[in-house]
């Protein structure tokens, strides 16, 4: 018999470590790394070390800020992360950053792309409508911008023209 096993027998039964996450006992895994994490006494002051850092990660869901507590004693566990370098820390800027810009910048290529369908919806309209003549003056005279958003509005007018003024989406309330 292990130095390791021999002295197991020695102890007592209050003494014999049980994992509170696992229930694994010293005789399951004598290599494995225990920890008192709080001030729980008996069976459940013992739990392995890669158990608690899974149980903590579980209740947190991804909020590294989260606080956990014991669910026996509810003492709140201090937990201290490792120091970062310098390029971790400009890699979490830019995270926070881009997760702050993202939403407004893909509203705004939705909002232009729908813009600018209506825009060459109208444009092609106007060109079909229109002599080959009066759409070069047309479009040589006018300023673009205002071009731009007449070909829009004509295009929420012409998708709109069919439909009957009871339509919900046409209420003004």
């Amino acid at each position: 018999m292990s130095s390791v096993a021999k002295l197991y027998h020695r102890l007592s039964e209050e003494d014999r470590r049980s994992c509170w996450v696992c229930f694994a006992t010293d005789e399951d895994d004598m290599e494995a790394g225990w920890v008192q994490p709080c001030m729980c006494k008996g069976t459940t002051k013992w739990v392995h070390q890669y158990c608690l850092q899974r149980w903590i990660d579980e209740k947190q869901k991804g909020n590294s800020t989260a606080k956990v507590a014991c669910p026996q004693c509810n003492m709140e566990y201090i937990i201290l992360f490792p120091k970062v370098g310098p390029v971790v820390y400009i890699l979490e800027k830019c995270d926070k950053i881009a997760n702050m810009i993202c939403p407004f910048l893909a509203g705004s290529v939705i909002v232009g792309s729908l813009w600018w369908t209506a825009v060459t919806y109208g444009a092609i309209t106007v060109m079909q409508k229109a002599r080959h003549r009066d759409k070069v003056s047309v479009s040589s005279d006018l300023d673009l911008i205002f071009m731009l958003s007449c070909l829009c509005k004509l295009t929420m007018a012409l998708s709109t023209q069919d439909m009957k003024s009871e339509d919900p989406g046409l209420r003004i309330w």
